[in-house]
Order: C-alpha cells, then structure tokens, then sequence
C-alpha cells in the first residue's frame, strides 16, 4: 500500500484490486464453484465500477449480482460486456422493458410480480427466489404449487433458482440445512417438471455457507463480505485465508497540549486525567466515521493504537498522541495495518455496536477511493 502523502485529500480509501483477485481465488477454490460477486451498494463501499471491471477482465467473472435495477443499469453501461447482471431485489412491473432492454436478470420473489409476466410479449430471463425460512423476500413453499401453475402456463423457463439463508454464519446453527434441505426438494420438483433451463445457475450460498460448506446442490455461490477480504465470522475455518481490501486513511490537521482537567469537543464528553496532547484528524460522521465511537474508537498513529477523545464531530476527530512525534499532515489509520498493527472492520464494528458490513458501505461518497495495483 503508498502512504497517504502521495494524495491531495484530507482522507481517503485505499483499494487493493490485487487482493480483490486473490479472495476471489481462494473463494473458487473453497468452494469449487461458479463465483457470482455481489457488487450492491457501490460494491460495499468499494467502489462498484472499478471493482466490477476488475472482476470481469482480471477475475473471469462472467456474472455479477446487484441490489436494484438503477444498480444494474449503472453497470450495463459501464460494462456493456457480454456479462449476465442479476437484480436480486427483484423488479416492478413498471420496469420489465428496462429489463429487457437492458438485458437484465429480475429475481422474482412474489406471486404478484410473477403473474405481470403474463401478458408481456416480450420477456427478460428470470430467476426464481424460494423463501426457505428467512422470511423477508422469495415465494413461499405453500405458494409453490401456483407458481408452478403460472411459469407451465406462460409456457417458460427458470435461468435461474436461488434462496437466501437467515443465520449462515453462526457455526452452530442447524437452521441453515433446514433451509437447505427445503429447497432441495423445490429444486428437485423444478427439474421434474423441466422447469428449468438445463444450464440455469442454481445459486443460495452466502459468503459464511461458503467458507462452512454448505452449498447444497448450488451451481453457483454469491459472495458478498468475504470477497472484499472480510469474514461475517472470523471463527469461521478459511477466515484466516482472506484479505481485507480497504485501508482508509485520514490526517492530523492540528496537536495541542491539554492541562489535566482540560475537556475536548462537543458536550465536554472527554476530560483529561493528566497532561496530555491531542491530535485533530479530519475525518468525521459525514465521512463515515460513526458517531457512536466517541469515547470509545481507536486509530492507529505512528505504528501505535491511540483512543479517540471526546465525541466524533461531523468533519473532526481527537485523538490521544500523547508520547508521539506527530506533525500536521502525519497519516492515521483507521481501517487498515500500520507496521505491525492492524484495525480491521470488524473490530471498528465491535466497538460501534454494529456489524462491518454498515462500516463498510458507510463510507461516504465524499471520500475518494483510489485503486492500487
């Protein structure tokens, strides 16, 4: 990774594609399996574009899977390629020309949205979502019966079958092959009926099913976390292969001295115990750097972890460099390794009481991302 003097900006996000190709590598090889990446919500934070064309000319992806169809269209455009686009949220009705004249896959995941297929001329592929038990998108197993009615009627067939699992990443679970059990015997009905394309991607592993295991019948896995170097657990057997993309950087704007007793920042939240310095680092809540870890965050600062004082600001933080030689400009760590220590997502997560996949896609748009390689 370059050091943060080489940029012009106040923070910045440092994306390692070099690292994006080796988890993707140790992801086919776990899992021996058709990759699908997830690139939703800007590719987690990433940067959706640049990771996307990395993927497709470096990683041999052929498929790439989004959240929404505005997404997939940003995509289609940027990467007109001859790559197939999976919309995971589904689709409205309203939106079934842009599908097609996008050359756009919809998952279906409702009886509604599956009969205003019926009078269309024209229809784009379509994947079949089943609600194994996560109960939020996906046709349920009692609907099964209409849903089978309807696709014999439109005289069509699935490109596609997917479910979605509800606790992949807790290694005691055994709800996960429940899920996988119930949507075998729906993928088994399916290819009875000959309901699907002989070449349909058959695709319900998660990133934590990937590194457990639990892969069913799947053609295809869709990693999402665990691509960009993050295990949604790291107790997870194949966490350890990973590596973290992002390193995210920010600089001190300012150091002063602080008087035992001193207070810092809004609300007089911190007070000095001793006499010590502080350093101001421009990065805030607007950034992405979550409020919640006033008080309580760490960075890294000349190779050593040093607390975050006071209350994070919406462009500011502070943070102990007592003992430090600091000078405005010096960078700081805050998702990332600096010699021989490291804050990972994870751990920022941890302490803001939240989960690294919200860390991650919270990064703000106003903070440039540079790809390194």
């Amino acid at each position: 990774m370059g050091t943060l003097y080489q940029f012009p900006y106040r923070t910045v996000a440092e994306v390692s594609l070099s690292s994006l190709i080796k988890n993707l590598v140790t992801l086919r090889t776990i899992s021996k399996k058709e990759i699908i990446p997830i690139v939703k919500a800007d590719a987690y934070g990433h940067g959706m574009i640049p990771v996307s064309k990395a993927l497709v000319s470096r990683g041999s992806c052929h498929t790439l899977a989004v959240a929404t169809l505005e997404e997939a269209i940003e995509l289609r455009k940027k990467i007109p390629y001859a790559i197939s686009i999976i919309v995971l949220s589904g689709y409205w009705p309203h939106q079934a020309e842009a599908f097609v004249k996008y050359r756009l896959i919809p998952v279906i995941h409702s009886l509604n949205h599956l009969k205003s297929l019926q009078l269309r001329k024209t229809l784009p592929d379509i994947h079949l979502k089943i609600d194994t038990g996560m109960h939020r998108l996906g046709i349920l197993p009692c609907e099964l019966p209409e849903a089978i009615q309807l696709l014999t009627r439109m005289n069509i067939k699935l490109s596609g079958l997917a479910t979605h699992f509800a606790e992949s990443d807790k290694s005691t679970s055994s709800f996960t092959d429940e899920q996988l059990r119930l949507f075998e015997a729906v993928y088994r009905d399916l290819q009875d009926r000959k309901l699907l394309h002989t070449d349909a991607k058959i695709h319900l592993a998660n990133s934590s099913a990937i590194l457990r295991g639990k892969l069913g019948s799947s053609l295809s896995v869709r990693p999402g976390l665990s691509l960009y170097g993050v295990s949604p657990n790291s107790n997870l057997k194949g966490s350890e292969q990973l590596n973290p993309i992002l390193t995210w950087k920010a600089r001190v704007v300012a150091s002063k001295s602080l008087k035992r007793g001193d207070t810092v920042g809004y609300g007089r939240t911190y007070r000095a115990k001793r006499n010590e310095k502080i350093s101001i680092v421009s990065i805030g809540y607007a950034d992405g750097y979550p409020r919640s870890l006033s008080n309580k965050g760490f960075v890294l600062l000349n190779g050593k972890k040093v607390a975050v004082r006071g209350r994070v600001s919406m462009d500011l933080i502070a943070v102990d460099s007592t003992g430090l030689d600091v000078r405005d400009g010096s960078s700081v760590v805050l998702i990332g390794s600096d010699r021989r220590l490291e804050i990972s997502a994870s751990e920022v997560a941890q302490l803001a009481g939240t989960i690294p996949y919200e860390i991650l896609c919270g990064i703000s748009s106003r903070v440039p991302r540079i790809y390194l390689d």
